[in-house]
């Protein structure tokens, strides 16, 4: 591959450095959704979102950090090893999918474009971004391209290795155990394989590893949950037959092409689009266009639910870098090389270091805070990490809840209200029917859903409501620096944290 010193041992090192100096929340399902029930699994206290009490998860993802977890106890690492064996983990997986990506795209587009691939995924903000976070779309990545070097495409669809063939479908079988909707892309690329060679083996060996696979993860499942659970099909429910999944967010129909791409590639965008028009016949590029299709149909879209196709989305930008000679030609190198410096980096750094940062650090203050009894987030629902974070199980600690509206008649969907939202529509009204009185009789709080806790946390954008509603009650104790500014207006401004005060 012509690199004069060891590829895999320098990009490790690289994407742990990142994971390890990022500092910074993105959305809730890194930790609420993977390290949290982990946590649980090994450590026996936590928090279980509504998902896991419905069965809509597998167990898989999250074993993966339980692994980690019981590694650090037999180690005796401590808190050492929760907080930071995860991110070494991730870092590790995150530099998978850059080796493979490269080794992708030198067999089958040759040396030099593998190069530009490669170039194109260590500079990525978003890569550098997310990559090295605990989301199942980040295995779902690495799974993804390390299964494509495995696949049959047009080149060799010819002369099939089934050892190969069969390697990758038992990748992309554990890719939709993680995520089920990776099964769009594999759906894709199996019908076109089944089409180009009509052989009955490539089937019945899909079917055989697609079997096992699942039967392997339904005997985990059911141990887990100590009953026959079928994730999948209660995830399809959901989002499909109940189409609940828009109670968290409805987007335009163009939202991945105008909004998501652009998030993604930044100054890739025009070499991508120029790449995959040159790749337009392609396999590889049909089955991208018609995830993004498909995905496009779903009312909430997430940039992350295409996040897994970033390295193919690399190989595109990459072949046009390659058929442009950007890098050839003096003056366009030094010009796509500033500008590279001067938007990829900069917003890399700002967003693993920067935005959104109090929310993670104030979980470090909780931890570490001997004299917190308890705590209270009055907060959007999952604005910080939970106890994979705080590991403090000798505390009470609440947040305010967001469940979605299962069971209620579709008349009453579109003005069910969960309880973060009861709570930002009228404060005091909310702090008033589940909270005592803060002057009145201590004795009447079991009257009342919440106790008023040791210390408040708020975003700053509350600050002064409360401020003013517990008067001499409660009072600053200590502020931390979240973001300079935050498209969700609840959640502008610091971290504050309010001490309760003695009589």
């Amino acid at each position: 591959m012509r690199f004069n010193v060891p590829l895999f041992p320098l990009l490790f090192q690289y994407r742990l450095q990142i994971a390890l100096s990022t500092k910074t929340y993105f959305q809730p399902d890194e930790f609420w959704q993977a390290l949290e029930p982990a946590h649980r699994l090994v450590y026996g206290y936590g928090y279980l979102t509504w998902e896991w009490k419905e069965g809509l998860r597998s167990i898989a993802h999250p074993m993966v950090f339980s692994a980690v977890y019981w590694v650090s106890e037999l180690l005796g690492l401590g808190n050492a090893g929760v907080l930071y064996g995860p991110k070494v983990l991730q870092a590790l997986f995150a530099a998978i999918a850059d080796y493979s990506v490269y080794k992708f795209a030198a067999k089958y587009y040759g040396d030099e474009v593998a190069r530009l691939t490669l170039m194109c995924s260590v500079t990525s903000a978003f890569n550098y971004f997310v990559s090295i976070r605990t989301f199942s779309n980040s295995l779902e990545m690495t799974l993804l391209i390390c299964a494509l070097n495995y696949w049959p495409l047009e080149k060799t669809a010819g002369q099939v290795s089934i050892l190969n063939y069969s390697i990758a479908l038992v990748l992309g079988a554990v890719a939709c155990v993680l995520r089920p909707t990776n099964a769009l892309i594999w759906s894709y690329l199996g019908a076109g394989l089944v089409l180009r060679l009509r052989s009955f083996n490539i089937v019945a060996i899909a079917g055989a590893v697609g079997t096992i696979i699942l039967s392997l993860n339904a005997l985990l499942d059911m141990w887990y949950y100590q009953q026959l659970t079928f994730p999948l099909y209660n995830f399809l429910k959901f989002n499909i037959v109940e189409s609940l999944s828009s109670f968290y967010g409805v987007n335009r129909q163009l939202y991945y092409i105008v909004e998501a791409l652009p998030q993604l590639l930044t100054v890739y965008l025009p070499f991508f689009f120029h790449g995959i028009y040159l790749s337009r016949c392609s396999t590889l590029a049909q089955a991208s266009i018609f995830v993004v299709f498909v995905y496009s149909l779903i009312s909430h879209k997430e940039v992350r639910f295409i996040f897994p196709l970033l390295p193919i989305f690399h190989v595109f930008a990459a072949l046009s870098l390659y058929r442009l000679r950007i890098l050839g030609r003096p003056h366009l190198k030094w010009t796509f090389l500033t500008l590279l410096l001067l938007v990829n980096l900069p917003l890399a750094l700002y967003a693993s270091t920067t935005h959104q940062r109090g929310v993670v650090d104030v979980t470090s203050y909780i931890r570490t805070t001997p004299s917190i009894e308890s705590v209270g987030f009055l907060m959007p629902c999952h604005s910080t990490p939970w106890m994979s974070h705080m590991r403090r199980p000798d505390i009470i600690a609440w947040f305010l809840t967001c469940e979605p509206p299962r069971g209620l008649p579709r008349s009453e969907l579109a003005t069910y209200r969960d309880e973060a939202d009861q709570f930002y529509d009228d404060p005091e009204l909310f702090l008033r029917m589940h909270f005592p009185p803060l002057r009145g009789n201590e004795t009447e709080a079991t009257m009342f859903r919440y106790n008023w806790p040791s210390h408040l946390i708020v975003f700053g954008a509350l600050e002064e409501f409360l401020v003013s509603y517990t008067g001499d009650k409660y009072a600053e104790c200590q502020r931390f620096f979240n973001s300079h500014f935050h498209e969700d207006r609840r959640r502008r401004g610091d971290v504050v944290v309010f001490c309760k005060q003695s009589n």
